[in-house]
């Protein structure tokens, strides 16, 4: 019974830390360094080229399912092609998104 009062308090000052803490109003607000914008350029780029990357596929794998499909030999696999470039396209989508709003 002793271990278990003991522990509650110093889980109740845990908490007091955590309150006092929090109470600081500690204000952090993420900059770039300086000279970062190249490197924000480059992943822009990136960004970019990646879509781009993602519409091509996107097209070949509808494209090959469409053909493979009107010849009669359109399987699971063609089909899953096309799905996992659909996700990938929305990985891709919302990434920029996703992350901004982790760092926010």
């Amino acid at each position: 019974m002793g271990i278990v009062h003991t522990a509650y308090g110093q889980v109740q000052l845990l908490a007091t830390d955590v309150q006092l803490l929090a109470a600081d109003g500690i204000d952090v607000n993420p900059q770039a360094p300086p000279g970062s914008e190249k490197f924000l350029t480059l992943v822009s780029w990136v960004a970019w080229g990646a879509c781009l990357a993602a519409v091509a596929a996107l097209m070949i794998a509808g494209g090959k399912f469409g053909f493979d499909r009107h010849q009669g030999t359109a399987d699971s696999e063609s089909a899953a092609k096309v799905v996992k470039t659909c996700i990938g396209c929305v990985i891709i989508a919302i990434a920029g998104g996703l992350v901004g709003a982790l760092t926010a």
